[in-house]
């Protein structure tokens, strides 16, 4: 693709676009970009927290269970000396017992009791276990007979820790138990436990820094930066794809209406056309392609897309900007010397889609419409010259497509035009400005009046102090109708006032009346007509067989098949179905023997010709002979004069209407004119067969 001429305005575009709208990813991926905050932010926030106290905990808990088992040995290294001292205290008073006196021992017990740690004493036989002597607390250890018994243990909630000393440690015959004060012990153990949980308090937040230090270093570093690396990576290719996304289309990969419209006004700004020159804008259009969308699938619509938008670039010079702005509309931009043909341009863009596009096993000619506008002639913006290229666009459509317009500031009228009648049409829809026109239809052997057509009319109230009213053409409002969809609710006004109307009409005692109500080819295809008919002969109380709803050809274009079966049920239901300006229009008579329809209507202007041109009378004939080889009714319009009657009666017409016999008739106007025709008829029927 060629992109050449813009390759700068992508870079500062795209900086334009991040910059308003990406502050807050900025936010969150500046840490992963800017290495010296990294740490700061990874530790800061509670995963790291979580890291540190982790590592805090488990160095922690490794040296508490160091210094557990270091406390265990201080506090038995603290017993053992207090159970070595106790036993060198009571060692001369065990010897006394059965040598000094019971006074003397006694002295000396208490001096023990006074003067130690020991506060309590009792000794006991080494056979049979009994005492043989006790003074002080008695010790809650005593020893079993007949068994050698060494025991120690703390009693009374630590305060006092009781010791037996066995015959060989004390060599008497005797066991000794003995109370000792274990308080200092106790102190002892517990100040050392807390020295040492200080110590380990502090050596576990030295090496939890360390340790976070050393794998900042030696392992985070070296990974972040890694990682940095991949973010930034990852950020300028999200960056891409969210430019990406905005300035381009997915499909064909073609930038999209916002980068043409910013690529147009930036030329227009730097005046890339140079001082004198000029900037071409072309708008173009793939003729019909909602028909192979439908009818071929939207697989082959896609691949037709991107086979046209290729064609487009691969057609224009490198400096042109070729775009995709909507489903099957393309723009392009090109500089041009002031006394270029744009026209050259526009041939170019025929000229690429002269040969078949193949897709799928499918082969077909793509024709294309064309709209051409110009900087600085039509517009001052880049907006302003899209839209009368768009204009021009639509003006190469309406006038038979596969061609090409240059915007004109009268197109621009017509669209102003077209607007104000669309908004002045939707306001005569709410206050009622709309009326129906009824226009007799004949019976062309009788005479008799056998249907009416509903035919609509505007009239609208003149603006001014002079008040009065004006008749706006159908031919004026029914297309804006069509365009802006309001021939939908227009067309549901119209069928169900006719067929109130013609309900009564009958009911005042009128011989029954076929009421033909024209059906625009927008309302049969985006209403559920069937359901409408079917609503409004409900409410109206009409008899079906006294609706017609008069069908142009157009509306068997777009999907032939999906008509007859709409036109099955409408059939279904008892209307009667006419096809109206039968013979201007599609006319495929394989499809005309499949529809269900009742009559055949002749479009005027065959009519009016055929006194003067041989070749519409013969159209005529080939009509009428087709209608009633189908078993159709043939009635024809635009019946102005006798010798046109008397034309079609030798053709073998069934039914007429025109000028001859009425103009179209407003409500009150029609009924008296059918009173008093029918009155004149029956009159002349009397006269003749008197005669």
């Amino acid at each position: 693709m060629q992109y050449s001429q813009h390759a700068s305005f992508s870079a500062g575009g795209r900086q334009t676009f991040l910059g308003g709208t990406s502050q807050q990813d900025a936010e969150v991926l500046s840490p992963a970009i800017h290495g010296r905050d990294t740490f700061a932010h990874i530790w800061a926030g509670w995963a790291g927290w979580r890291v540190v106290l982790m590592v805090f905990v488990t160095v922690f808990l490794i040296q508490g269970l160091l210094a557990y088992n270091m406390l265990q040995a201080y506090a038995a290294e603290q017993l053992a000396g207090l159970r070595a001292v106790a036993h060198a205290a009571i060692l001369p008073v065990v010897n006394d017992i059965g040598v000094e006196t019971p006074a003397a021992v006694e002295r000396d017990v208490s001096k023990l009791l006074h003067h130690t740690t020991i506060r309590g004493f009792a000794v006991y036989g080494m056979i049979d276990a009994k005492p043989v002597y006790r003074h002080g607390l008695l010790p809650a250890l005593r020893p079993v007979k007949n068994r050698v018994y060494h025991k120690s243990a703390y009693v009374e909630n630590g305060s006092f820790y009781d010791v037996i000393y066995t015959p060989s440690e004390i060599g008497q015959p005797y066991n000794a138990a003995v109370r000792l004060d274990a308080s200092d012990v106790v102190r002892n153990v517990t100040a050392y436990g807390q020295r040492a949980l200080e110590v380990i308090l502090f050596l576990s937040v030295l090496l939890t820094v360390i340790l976070i230090i050393a794998m900042n270093q030696l392992l985070l570093a070296p990974l972040l930066k890694r990682n940095d690396r991949l973010l930034e990576k990852m950020h300028l290719q999200a960056e891409d794809k969210i430019y990406r996304l905005a300035y381009f289309d997915g499909l064909t990969g073609l930038p999209n209406r916002t980068y043409f419209l910013e690529n147009l006004d930036k030329s227009i700004e730097q005046k890339a056309y140079g001082e004198d020159g000029i900037i071409a804008v072309l708008s173009v259009d793939i003729d019909h392609f909602k028909d192979i969308n439908d009818s071929l699938g939207h697989e082959v619509g896609d691949r037709l897309l991107e086979v046209v938008g290729a064609r487009l670039v691969k057609a224009l010079p490198a400096e042109a900007v070729v775009a995709r702005l909507s489903a099957d509309e393309f723009a392009m931009m090109m500089p041009m010397a002031p006394e270029a043909d744009i026209s050259v341009l526009a041939d170019r863009v025929f000229a690429t889609m002269q040969d078949p596009v193949e897709i799928m096993q499918e082969s077909f000619l793509t024709r294309v419409s064309v709209g051409v506008s110009r900087y600085p002639q039509d517009g001052d913006t880049a907006r302003e010259i899209l839209k009368n290229a768009d204009i021009a666009l639509n003006r190469a459509k309406n006038e038979g497509r596969g061609t090409a317009r240059e915007y004109s500031q009268d197109f621009s009228d017509i669209v102003k035009e077209r607007a104000q009648m669309v908004r002045d049409l939707r306001k005569a829809l709410d206050e009622k400005q709309l009326q129906l026109f009824y226009h007799p239809q004949f019976d062309i052997r009788t005479g008799e009046i056998v249907g009416a057509e509903a035919l609509l009319r505007w009239i609208r109230p003149a603006s001014g102090p002079d008040g009065g009213s004006q008749f706006i053409s159908p031919a004026e409002f029914i297309p804006a109708a069509e365009q802006s969809g309001l021939i939908v609710p227009i067309g549901e006004w119209v069928l169900h006032h006719a067929c109130a109307r013609a309900k009564a009409w009958r009911d005042a005692g009128v011989p029954p009346l076929r009421m033909a109500v024209n059906i625009s080819g927008v309302q049969f295809h985006r209403v559920d007509i069937v359901r409408l008919v079917e609503d409004v002969l409900g409410k109206t109380k009409l008899p079906p067989e006294w609706l017609e709803l008069e069908l142009t050809e157009s509306i068997f274009i777009e999907d032939a098949q999906s008509a007859i079966d709409i036109m099955d049920q409408l059939h279904q239901l008892g209307v009667q179905l006419a096809v109206d300006d039968f013979g201007t229009g599609y006319s495929s008579l394989s499809y005309l023997r499949q529809f269900p329809i009742d009559r055949l209507k002749i479009d005027q202007s065959f009519v009016r010709a055929s006194l003067m041109n041989l070749n519409d009378r013969m159209i005529i004939r080939a009509i009428v002979n087709l209608g009633h080889s189908l078993n159709l009714k043939i009635i024809a319009e635009g019946v102005e004069m006798k010798d046109h009657e008397d034309l079609l009666k030798e053709e073998g017409c069934d039914e007429v209407q025109g000028f001859k016999y009425s103009k179209p008739l407003p409500e009150d106007k029609f009924l008296e004119f059918v009173e008093t025709y029918n009155e004149n008829l029956a009159n002349s029927k009397k006269v003749w067969m008197v005669e």
